[in-house]
């Protein structure tokens, strides 16, 4: 049991509702109600009755509840006293973040929670994939979230997030009545692709290679996606793309195709310098989000 452990216990106390707690804590739900299943684990009774309508405090919970405030007041109390006598600034950390991660990873959520409950102040700067990874090589910055660089002599990566890619295609192709395709089906169309400064590229010369043949490529995109979309509007390629980034509700000519081939998704986490000392507040930091997305924390 740890002072964050009692924050989550008063915050649903207070609520008496999950989602409501896990939104403004800033973490998923099942990750919130497992952290309150482990205390009572801990305990070794139960904090919350669950209902539909949400939880309710045990008479345990009830007990507990304004102690946990109580020692909450005094350890915050205990802490800025600390700060404002030796006059510590917060610790700084400069983050990298890849096209499309920070929309998926909630920037408020990154800004405010290194802020204000891990005391740490970020710089945040974007750049592409192949710039994130040159940039935490250097020590220009500290981390990244980016997508998988598939590096293992140079970097540690801690996985995050993993989600499929699609196919954006004109309705008036054939491709597009298909529930599904795969590299073979794209033989012979002709492509839309990102430019080289995005890692998934390097990642589709290998399923090019293995399918036996090379691309037709219409145009290579940057960052302007609704480039590529008008294009795929007009019947000039297909365009591949990160299923939960494709947004095209507002082009009724095109569709997306889920593309099926198993071992290929984007992969998104946290990218750091290989023998680079990992000091508590870079621990504190990655081990928020590897906590955010159930996945083993640092030691």
């Amino acid at each position: 049991m740890d002072i964050v452990d009692l924050r989550y216990f008063v915050k649903v106390y207070e609520n008496e509702n999950l989602t409501k707690s896990a939104k403004e804590l800033f973490i998923t739900q099942q990750a919130l109600s497992r952290i309150i299943n482990d205390l009572e684990k801990e305990i070794g009774a139960s904090l919350f009755n669950r209902n539909s309508r949400g939880v309710t405090p045990t008479e345990l919970g009830e007990y507990i509840y304004p102690k946990a405030k109580s020692l909450i007041k005094r350890f915050d109390d205990f802490t800025d006293d600390i700060y404002n006598k030796i006059e510590v600034e917060k610790e700084q950390l400069k983050i990298g973040f890849s096209p499309g991660t920070l929309q998926i990873l909630d920037a408020r959520d990154v800004l405010e929670h290194s802020r204000t409950y891990l005391g740490i102040d970020i710089n945040i700067s974007e750049f592409s994939d192949i710039a994130c990874e040159a940039n935490v090589l250097d020590g220009g910055l500290d981390m990244a979230f980016t997508v998988n660089p598939g590096n293992d002599d140079d970097f540690l990566f801690y996985s995050l997030i993993k989600d499929n890619l699609v196919a954006v295609i004109n309705k008036k192709n054939p491709l597009a009545d298909k529930n599904s395709i795969n590299f073979t089906d794209l033989e012979g169309e002709s492509l839309i692709l990102l430019d080289d400064t995005f890692r998934l590229q390097s990642v589709f010369r290998e399923y090019f290679k293995k399918a036996g043949y090379e691309p037709d490529v219409y145009s290579r995109c940057n960052h302007d996606l609704n480039i590529a979309y008008d294009f795929v509007a007009l019947n000039k390629g297909i365009f591949i793309f990160v299923n939960s980034l494709t947004h095209i509700k507002d082009y009724n000519e095109i569709v997306s195709i889920p593309i099926d081939v198993p071992t290929l998704f984007w992969e998104v986490g946290i990218i750091i310098k290989k023998g680079t000392k990992i000091e508590q507040g870079k621990k504190k930091f990655v081990n928020y989000f590897l906590k955010k997305y159930n996945k083993p924390t640092l030691e």
